[in-house]
């Protein structure tokens, strides 16, 4: 009871039965069990605050710890190789068919260590070092450089990667223009991102020596901010551990303290008990360093111990449910990290074909999603964009030309393949998928594959090869330019 209720109740005790009648019943009428307050919700902190208040506070200290964990359990490296693996595998690769000076050139430039401004990896390697970056701190730079065109690349434009912590996070502000910095982005008046605040430096850089930090305004034009937008308003990303942060180093502190309980049974322990008088000892007597006398058992050792002497061995008590407990706490750190537990822990005993199946397509409907909804509009298409306007200044290409690019995302391993293919027929033969359509998801380009397969196939048919594709294709019966599959071949 309150203060005011106990007021009222010293002057008009019915008036504060009524009070009390009234909050009971307004508590019953509540339309959310989840909106009551109470004993389960006491401790409950919901603030009513924006993304950007939740993660500018918040975002050095979660990028620390993912990084930790990355470094130091098995378990979330594993995960992490294995999305990057599953999201860029070999790469989401770039098909240009419009223009075949600009495909030349797009080729010299991605297949080749040309696009890295460090000279280290193709395009391809930058794709999964910033997906790995943007998946371990939750979020990761690009940065274009321009090239002077005696530097001798097919095209004057090289990519940085960068970390997140180039990105001044401190600074927040409100500009005369109308605009505002929020954790290093800056905003014109109309909220459009026009520029980044990055240090020069990593500012955990051991070698610094010294030299101040000074963040430097960088034109929006130049970099890619690659992070994954989960409310509106988001300005900075949030590393995919965050919701399994505790979880994943608690159970390092339970494995660890498993460990140590293993270690103690693993101990062969001698206790000798004597009603009084020195005792024997159980086995070889002998000294240690400090001059402290002890015993040595022996294989098929017979000792006879003293009257009134007794043997007692140490037999810790072993702790169970160790498996499950881990197991269950492997699950929901998978669940938060976005794979599957089967990927994360590598454990397949408690699985079948049709419950890996399942598994297996909402985990790639998660990870097509990211790519197709963050990776590539925020990053290939970006890039691409660059690589048209530095083939423009090398004379490559056109301002009027306007080159089609198709993007391809990493093949999926089928878990059944004669099964998942005969599947992949079946879209093909109902017209719902394209030809082209099954040769880029398993990673090829469909022009490269069908010359392939027309030059094998005439190659075999001069040589007099029979081959057959009855059952698994019906091509013989698709009618090319009027006429058969089979008559092409001939």
């Amino acid at each position: 009871m309150n203060l005011i209720d106990k007021m009222v109740a010293s002057v008009d005790p019915v008036r504060a039965i009524k009070r009390w009648q009234a909050r009971q019943a307004l508590a019953e009428v509540r339309s959310f069990d989840a909106a009551a307050k109470g004993r389960r919700t006491s401790g409950w902190k919901t603030p009513s605050t924006s993304a950007n208040a939740e993660n500018l506070g918040s975002i050095v200290t979660l990028r620390d710890r993912s990084r930790d964990l990355v470094r130091n359990n098995a378990w979330v490296k594993r995960a992490l190789d294995t999305w990057v693996g599953d999201a860029i595998g070999t790469g989401v690769r770039a098909t240009l068919e419009s223009d075949p000076a600009v495909g030349a050139a797009w080729k010299a430039w991605a297949d080749s260590s040309a696009c890295d401004a460090d000279g280290l990896a193709d395009l391809y390697g930058l794709q999964a070092l910033a997906a790995r970056c943007a998946w371990e701190a939750g979020e990761v730079l690009i940065r274009r450089r321009w090239r002077r065109s005696e530097d001798g690349l097919p095209v004057p434009m090289q990519l940085q990667v960068l970390e997140p912590d180039h990105l001044d996070h401190t600074k927040t502000e409100s500009l005369k223009n109308g605009g505002q910095i929020l954790g290093g982005v800056e905003f014109d008046a109309l909220g459009r991102r026009v520029a980044y605040w990055l240090f020069d430096l990593h500012p955990g850089e051991h070698y610094r020596l010294g030299r101040s930090l000074d963040s430097r305004r960088v034109d929006a034009i130049d970099v890619i901010h690659l992070f994954k937008r989960t409310r509106p308003g988001q300005v900075r990303g949030v590393p995919e551990l965050a919701p399994v942060i505790l979880r994943a180093r608690d159970l390092d502190d339970y494995e660890d303290a498993e460990l140590t309980r293993k270690k103690v049974e693993a101990c062969f322990a001698v206790f000798v008990k004597t009603d009084g008088g020195a005792a024997s000892g159980v086995g070889t007597i002998g000294k240690d360093q400090a001059d402290r006398p002890t015993a040595r058992l022996s294989p098929g050792m017979i000792k006879n111990l003293r009257p009134g002497e007794d043997v007692t061995f140490a037999s810790p008590t072993p702790t169970a449910g160790y498996t499950e407990f881990t197991r269950g706490q492997l699950r929901a750190m998978a669940a938060g990290s976005g794979v599957t537990y089967e990927a994360m822990s590598g454990d397949l005993s408690q699985v079948n074909y049709s419950s890996m199946r399942a598994g297996q397509l909402a985990y790639r409907r998660s990870v097509e999603a990211w790519q197709w909804l963050v990776f590539v509009p925020m990053f290939c298409k970006r890039i691409e964009g660059w690589f048209m306007d530095a083939a423009e200044l090398a004379g490559k290409r056109r301002s009027a030309d306007a080159a089609a690019v198709d993007w391809s995302t990493p093949r999926w391993e089928w878990v059944d393949p004669v099964k998942d293919m005969k599947g992949e027929l079946l879209k093909i033969a109902a017209g719902t998928q394209s030809f082209s359509e099954l040769i880029r998801r398993q990673g090829s380009q469909p022009d490269v594959v069908l010359k392939e397969l027309a030059d094998d196939w005439k190659k075999l048919s001069d040589l007099g090869i029979p081959i057959s594709l009855d059952g698994l294709v019906s091509l013989a019966s698709a009618p090319i330019e009027g006429e058969g599959f089979g008559s092409q071949l001939k």
